[in-house]
């Protein structure tokens, strides 16, 4: 049931960034507060957890923001269950490996974004938007997930504990 919180916190946060968040942009750059949401809970639960959650707020972020339908979820599903994967073998609550992986997942989702756009024959300059968009981006959301994650950490262990289970457990 507690599950539930995580799904209602990604909607909040995308109400947030799409209002609110427009205001605190760094060069014309504004955090992407789903993104980091998705990749801690990624990190923190693993691969699964991260299939569940992309797919749902890609999804709704698509059908909210963009006009082809499917790219913010294909980019935010690989990163995410790349990282749900590689978290199994690496300190989950440091803030340290927060920031590397939302980092470089930045990177790799933006990178991927790019790419579909390319495919679907969108006109930008490609290595000039990365240097100007993705990498402020990461930097933007590295920062962001040093002062946050503790409280993510936080959020996702009292979701996780006092688990509510149908069948009670026997004595035998």
């Amino acid at each position: 049931m507690r599950k539930i919180y995580k799904y209602l916190l990604i909607i909040l946060l995308i109400v947030l960034q799409s209002t609110l968040f427009k205001f605190i942009d760094i060069f014309g750059v504004k955090p992407d507060a789903v993104f980091i949401l998705v990749m801690s809970f990624s990190l923190l639960n693993g691969a699964w957890e991260a299939i569940y959650l992309s797919l749902f707020a890609g999804l709704i972020q698509d059908i909210l923001f963009n006009n082809a339908l499917g790219v913010t979820t294909f980019s935010l599903l690989i990163v995410s269950y790349i990282t749900g994967l590689l978290s199994k073998s690496i300190f989950r609550e440091s803030s340290f490996v927060a920031f590397v992986f939302i980092f470089l997942g930045t990177l790799l989702y933006n990178l991927i974004a790019m790419f579909s756009m390319v495919l679907m024959k969108y006109q930008f300059n490609f290595v000039k938007d990365f240097m100007d968009i993705a990498m402020i981006q990461a930097v933007y959301n590295s920062m962001i997930v040093v002062f946050v994650y503790k409280y993510v950490v936080s959020f996702n262990k009292y979701v996780n504990e006092n688990k509510v289970s149908f069948f009670r457990k026997s004595k035998f």
